[in-house]
């Protein structure tokens, strides 16, 4: 055998024992963050839906604040359906956290297209005529990402190293006008 052969040889195997490093290299800088940046995806839609769905569903309530003064299957105040409603959702899935629930009333002015609000309380007495008015629930919660690095070279990342806080709000209108009042 020459020279020139054994040399060759040699050459191939160094491919094979450097390509675990490279491989290793990959998935800690590559497919690991890919992975997070899938579930925080996921995890930002179970928020930014489940906002959607109270809001939804607090729209079809009889009253904003406190119950109505008849008996019927859905005598829930607005404000607590959407509590309800954005807790039984984020309970379904595991790593999104609640921070808080707010359920405002927004006016617009069918006249002029003005809106005001939202507004945290019952609309005072007047007249229900010339506006339309919105739900609008406000949400706030954390995603976090299905494997936590610890900072180090990567830094602090939202989503990679820590928690992800999503900010969110969803409006629809609400059916029962007067009931805005109580």
């Amino acid at each position: 055998m020459t020279k020139r052969q054994a040399k060759a040889r040699n050459n191939k195997g160094t491919t094979i024992a450097e390509s675990p490093m490279i491989l290793m290299v990959l998935f800690i800088f590559l497919v690991f963050p890919l992975i997070n940046l899938g579930a925080i995806g996921i995890r930002s839609y179970f928020i930014i839906n489940s906002c959607k769905e109270a809001a939804h569903r607090a729209s079809k309530s009889l009253t904003y604040e406190q119950a109505a003064p008849v008996q019927l299957a859905n005598n829930t105040p607005a404000i607590t359906v959407a509590e309800q409603t954005v807790q039984r959702y984020m309970n379904a899935f595991t790593g999104v956290k609640v921070q808080s629930v707010r359920s405002g009333i927004v006016t617009v002015n069918n006249n002029t297209g003005v809106k005001t609000g939202p507004v945290y309380a019952p609309l005072s007495g007047g007249s229900m005529y010339g506006n339309v008015y919105y739900l609008e629930v406000e949400l706030q919660a954390t995603a976090e990402p299905l494997l936590t690095y610890n900072g180090g070279l990567l830094g602090d990342i939202p989503g990679l190293t820590r928690p992800l806080t999503i900010q969110t709000h969803a409006r629809e209108v609400f059916e029962n006008p007067k009931g805005l009042q109580m």
